[in-house]
């Protein structure tokens, strides 16, 4: 268990969050700071205006470190967007002698043999989770050293972007003075945050509905199996009522806050909000169910859409922990329940990860407390593979997390 400091930053297409966490406490796993500032650089995911990344990325980093009472040199940074993809990749080692044990250097070459993927010149890989072993045939082995066999094979997860994506992602955090130290990937950083371990072992799905973007992975045995980010979130509600409504985009956020439901038929016809339409000097009524079908409208979309890329991972039916909304966009009401009837069969719960009572509540924290707990609570093994740099060989499992529980 380590106690080193870590400090995550999540780059989200309205505010950006750093958190610093450490590896104490019962959990093994205590937040020590946490900053929020808002971003106007990213848009659906992918870094827009360097610029103003950078200083959105300064503003909350200098808060945390303020906090902490110390300089913080480098960050570990999330990962998403539609430009990442995620793969998954065979490895195979004869182990010679036969019936040898397997060493720690034999998990390391079947690893970097599955990683040994061919991509195309304008891509990289980000990261690699191997999702388990075996060993002579024998299925879900996850810790394989010590082990005797002739053959150890692997499959791994491996996580793929577009090579200027990164390079810009790398220079935002440069010009705010700070490093690279790791990234991870951002629907991977969610199920870590708000799974249980139950959940994970069982086979469910994380959707977090941000801004910009909602970021589904589907995770099965305990590991990550399939990703995906969709240039749809709770931004484009807004949007919508500010158009249909003809409001100003400051009005349509008051009222998606304030009165927002993503079922109108558990609204009531006679309840009414008052709405301040450009060119009105005065507020109009309008049944607040109006209000939330525009709004159901939109989110019903997202939903379909999650249906359709968890069908598309081939796991739909192999959910028994079912399908966990996070993100700022899953705390309407009704967000669950239009959820469990678009994707029929699966349960559907709502979750934020909890911060210490010492610091305000806030939400669409999911990813910046995975990113964190991730890589805690992960062991590393180094892994390189051709033409890598340095924090990109690093290997981490997320069984191994699961099991230091």
């Amino acid at each position: 268990m380590k106690n080193d400091l870590v400090t995550a930053l999540d780059l989200g297409s309205t505010k950006v969050t750093c958190l610093a966490a450490t590896g104490e406490g019962p959990d093994g796993f205590t937040i020590k700071a946490v900053a929020t500032s808002p971003c106007k650089g990213v848009r659906r995911g992918v870094l827009a205006d360097l610029e103003e990344t950078s200083r959105s990325i300064d503003a909350a980093v200098r808060r945390v470190q303020q906090d902490l009472g110390q300089e913080v040199p480098s960050l570990i940074v999330g990962v998403a967007g539609s430009h990442i993809e995620g793969i998954n990749a065979q490895g195979m080692k004869p182990i010679v002698p036969r019936s040898r044990h397997i060493t720690h250097q034999d998990v390391l070459e079947v690893i970097n043999h599955s990683r040994s993927v061919v991509l195309p010149p304008d891509r990289e890989q980000i990261q690699a989770l191997p999702r388990g072993f075996k060993v002579d045939g024998q299925r879900d082995v996850q810790k394989p050293i010590g082990m005797s066999g002739s053959k150890l094979e692997v499959e791994t997860y491996i996580v793929t972007g577009q090579t200027t994506a990164v390079q810009n992602l790398e220079r935002a955090v440069g010009m705010a003075g700070k490093k690279v130290e790791q990234m991870v990937l951002v629907p991977l950083a969610s199920g870590v945050a708000v799974l249980t371990q139950e959940e994970l072992d069982l086979g469910a799905a994380v959707v977090d509905i941000g801004g910009g973007t909602t970021d589904v992975a589907v995770f099965t045995n305990g590991s990550i199996a399939f990703s995906a980010s969709l240039p749809v979130g709770s931004t484009l509600v807004t949007s919508d009522l500010n158009k249909l409504l003809k409001t100003s985009p400051e009005e349509a956020e008051r009222l998606k806050l304030a009165y927002g439901g993503s079922m109108a038929k558990l609204i009531s016809d006679r309840e009414t909000v008052e709405v301040m339409q450009l060119g009105q000097t005065q507020a109009r009524p309008m049944q607040r169910r109006v209000l939330c079908e525009i709004i159901e409208s939109r989110m019903r979309e997202v939903a379909v859409m999650v249906k359709q890329q968890i069908e598309k991972s081939g796991l739909y039916s192999m959910l028994p922990g079912g399908v966990v909304l996070t993100g700022g966009g899953s705390l309407m009401p009704g967000t669950d329940k239009l959820f469990e009837d678009v994707l029929k069969h699966l349960r559907v719960r709502v979750a934020e990860p909890e911060l210490p009572s010492k610091f305000p509540r806030q939400t669409g924290i999911s990813a910046a407390v995975g990113i964190a707990r991730f890589s805690l609570q992960c062991y590393d093994e180094i892994a390189p593979a051709a033409g890598q740099t340095a924090w990109k060989d690093r290997v981490r499992s997320l069984f191994s997390m699961l099991s230091g529980r």
